[in-house]
């Protein structure tokens, strides 16, 4: 009797098939073992390359995915084959081949939603709206159960300031897939952006995205029932269980460890840049740093680069304008990278005019183009002032143009991801040496305070009267003119407890803008036993009519866990005291290091009830208040903190000792020689 033996084909054909079986099962080892049997037995099999690459790529070997996946186009093209290899692309940031891939993919007849929904988010990061638009529909028609694709349009239509059809299709997208945290999410994002606070709540509540509804809830200082909220949290931030977590929102909650932030930075650029972090850096780092180090004993200069959305209305930005102005033209050529959506305001034209740097509007460049633009330009050392606040676009810090990265003044905490920054600029309180470890960058150490001021900020008008301003003719004023997100009920309850200790005394508050705000606040502080007409909404007002009635305040009250920043220096600098106690954030010590580089460490408080004590002998004591104030009109003559052209030369060394620090090598922080 004849036995028949397998034919090539046969094998093949039966390993493939179970390959397949172990890829759909995600056991990737046995299904690579399998797949690679059959490129050994047939090294023109253009199927079992394929599917090799896919599973490949799906471990994260990108590069040897993408090898394999070109060798089966090699030997056969389809729509299929296209979008794998458009997906693999997708991941190393190269998206303008993505693009290409899935236009080849398309036109070869592929009409998956999935593959259109892809292409439409690249197409988004290339400023490409109409197109994106086009993709996102194609999506939809191609599966009208879509969801994402719908959830994507709707984030085009709210960029485009199409509100209404945003939120039309964000409630298609719910209705299609009501348990879609990320579309909850994004509809609360949408709701919170056109003031429906309540209803934003309820969204997030929805979609159990606990730590976007702990925000808004304190934004309307709605403190009930956030302790279970905060903890359910930070439950999400040191799982990972949601995706799109911005490490921002997280910094009212009390119980946040500086380390549980770092992960929630890491986890947050890990999903959002996810290509641009894997992409090839535009510029190895360290670069041409000892080259340019050694040149600038000969005359040469350093290319220092400010990237920012936010040269225009913006009070911690404008805090830069002196230190720009300042800069020794001499030894750095100052270069300023604005991608915001809105021209330089007039105090930034006016500015800009007169400073020692070259302004690069790159708006209109996608992120990939962006850096490229900084790459070209030689920067040696660039400065990311947003991190993780609004309008941020840190996907062109992660494609590294530039051999050294630092992180500075906008965001206070740490990326995360060391390759979006190489070093923080802080200061020995706001981050302690003690502390490296809760950072993933390296410390680099400003020798008073990491925050710059304005020389040329005057307090042009004189103050108002009290009446004017809204406030008691007689009695202490207590202020704080913090974001109504970092007040808590902690904090609260001290107030009313120096209210209530003070007579006649007043606590006056930055209006949050809202009547269910405010209405929430009397409630609360009427609970602690403080009528309403002793807590005092102050209007929102320009900066300079701002700091002239800031001047009527006795003592600033500060916040924790996240305190003043901008806040902080404005009442300083208007001679109003205050008090403050560091936290274990960043953000929370900020005020800590504005008053240490004041002369002022006796009113940095041990802690809260210490914090407490501090305020109520300054309001109970006439002259010891008398003689802080004179101290501090002193001091805001001579002290470091109001010294910009100091601060400035402190920078400039910081910025050479980074340098030095890249080409020499070393250990701990960094700071300015």
């Amino acid at each position: 009797m004849k036995i028949s033996r397998p034919t090539i084909a046969s094998r093949s054909a039966d390993l493939l098939k179970r390959g397949i079986d172990r890829l759909n099962a995600d056991q990737y080892t046995l299904a690579e073992a399998l797949f690679r049997e059959i490129v050994a037995l047939d090294p023109n099999h253009a199927g079992a390359w394929h599917q090799l690459g896919v599973t490949l790529a799906r471990q994260q070997q990108f590069a040897q995915g993408e090898a394999a996946m070109r060798r089966a186009l090699s030997l056969g093209d389809s729509g299929e084959r296209q979008r794998d290899l458009a997906w693999t692309l997708l991941w190393q940031g190269r998206d303008d081949e993505a693009i290409a891939a899935y236009s080849r993919a398309i036109n070869l007849g592929m009409r998956e939603a999935r593959l259109f929904n892809n292409l439409g988010n690249l197409l988004k990061k290339r400023n490409d709206a109409v197109h994106a638009e086009a993709a996102y529909r194609a999506a939809i028609e191609a599966d009208p159960a879509y969801a994402l694709a719908y959830g994507n349009l709707a984030m085009l239509q709210q960029d485009a300031g199409q509100f209404e059809a945003a939120e039309a299709s964000l409630r298609k997208a719910l209705e299609l897939d009501p348990k879609a945290t990320r579309l909850w999410q994004s509809y609360g994002g949408l709701l919170e952006r056109l003031n429906r606070l309540d209803e934003a709540d309820e969204a997030y509540c929805m979609g159990k995205r606990w730590e976007s509804a702990q925000y808004v809830r304190r934004c309307v200082a709605h403190w009930r029932d956030l302790d279970r909220i905060d903890r359910a949290a930070l439950e999400m931030v040191a799982s990972g269980t949601a995706e799109h977590l911005t490490p921002w929102g997280l910094l009212g909650i009390p119980a946040l460890t500086p380390g549980l932030h770092r992960e929630a930075g890491r986890r947050f650029a890990e999903t959002r840049w996810r290509g641009e972090l894997a992409a090839a850096p535009l510029v190895a780092r360290g670069a041409g740093l000892a080259e340019a180090l050694a040149a600038c004993g000969n005359g040469a200069r350093l290319r220092i680069g400010y990237l920012s959305a936010d040269f225009h209305e913006h009070a911690t930005l404008r805090l830069l304008a002196g230190v720009l102005e300042l800069h020794d033209a001499a030894r750095f050529d100052i270069h300023l990278y604005s991608y915001g959506k809105h021209a330089p305001d007039a105090f930034w034209q006016a500015r800009l005019a007169a400073l020692p740097a070259t302004f690069h509007a790159i708006g209109g460049l996608t992120d990939a183009q962006a850096a490229a633009r900084i790459a070209h330009d030689g920067i040696h050392l660039l400065v990311d002032l947003k991190g993780y606040t609004t309008d941020t676009r840190l996907g062109i810090t992660a494609l590294r143009p530039a051999p050294v990265i630092v992180s500075w003044l906008g965001y206070p905490g740490s990326l995360g991801a060391p390759r979006l920054a190489d070093y923080l600029i802080g200061d020995a309180v706001v981050t302690p040496p003690a502390a490296a470890s809760n950072y993933s960058e390296t410390l680099a150490l400003m020798p008073h305070c990491y925050q710059p001021n304005d020389h040329r900020r005057e307090l042009d008008p004189p103050p108002p009267t009290r009446a004017a301003a809204g406030l008691p003719e007689h009695g202490f004023v207590f202020c704080s003119f913090n974001q109504t997100f970092k007040l808590n009920a902690q904090m609260a309850t001290i107030w009313a407890r120096l209210l209530n200790a003070t007579a006649a005394s007043v606590l006056w508050l930055l209006d949050p803008g809202s009547e269910r705000t405010r209405e929430n606040l009397h409630a609360f502080f009427e609970t602690q036993g403080v009528a309403r007409e002793r807590v005092i909404f102050a209007p929102r007002l320009a900066q300079p009519a701002h700091l002239a009635r800031l001047q009527l305040a006795d003592l600033a009250l500060d916040t924790l866990p996240t305190g003043s920043h901008t806040t902080g220096s404005d009442v300083l600098w208007a001679g109003v005291p205050m008090v403050s106690a560091p936290g274990a954030l960043f953000a929370g010590r900020v005020g800590a290091s504005l008053l240490h580089a004041m002369g002022l460490d006796e009113l940095i408080a041990r802690d809260l009830d210490n914090y407490f004590q501090i305020a109520l002998a300054l309001a109970s004591d006439p002259a010891w208040h008398a003689q802080v104030r004179k101290r501090l009109a002193q001091a805001r003559r001579e002290a470091p903190l109001f010294d910009t052209a100091r601060f400035t030369r402190d920078l400039e060394q910081l910025f050479v000792a980074i340098v030095r620090r890249e080409v020499e090598g070393g250990e701990g922080p960094v700071v300015a020689q």
